[in-house]
């Protein structure tokens, strides 16, 4: 049957490569597979790449340019959801990082225990895992 596979991979435009890159590579832990220069940044998270790059007004080398960049409104476009094992020690690693939490975990009716932060361009990360009542029960 035709149609999507799976969605393995996420772009996130940025303002400053660099920057990013600390944050996603130092701050978060994130393997970092591949840079080029100012322009564009490739991380491996599992089985999905999530790359940051600059959108710029024209050239060949950047396949996103600005006429494809939906324009920012108030609030976010687009959330980023990682899994975690732990997500109270995960937050909690985080904030000693000096991350500010958005969101401060809690358990939601779907089954999932989430927290937020915006990174350093403003995009939101969403961390979940199992409510701390389905851990205990798989546990068990």
């Amino acid at each position: 049957m035709e149609g999507i596979e799976r969605c393995d991979f996420i772009a996130l435009i940025v303002n400053d490569i660099p920057r990013a890159v600390r944050f996603y590579e130092e701050t978060l832990g994130l393997h970092l597979r591949f840079v080029q220069g100012e322009k564009y940044a490739l991380f491996q998270v599992g089985g999905t790449k999530l790359a940051l790059q600059i959108a710029r007004s024209h050239g060949p080398d950047l396949p996103v340019t600005v006429d494809l960049v939906a324009p920012r409104a108030d609030g976010v476009s687009v959330l980023v959801c990682c899994s975690v094992k732990n997500v109270d020690r995960w937050c909690a690693t985080l904030r000693e990082r000096d991350v500010p939490i958005l969101r401060e975990p809690a358990d939601y009716p779907w089954g999932d225990r989430e927290f937020s932060v915006r990174d350093p361009d403003g995009h939101v990360l969403i961390f979940y895992g199992p409510t701390r009542e389905r851990a205990a029960r798989s546990a068990a």
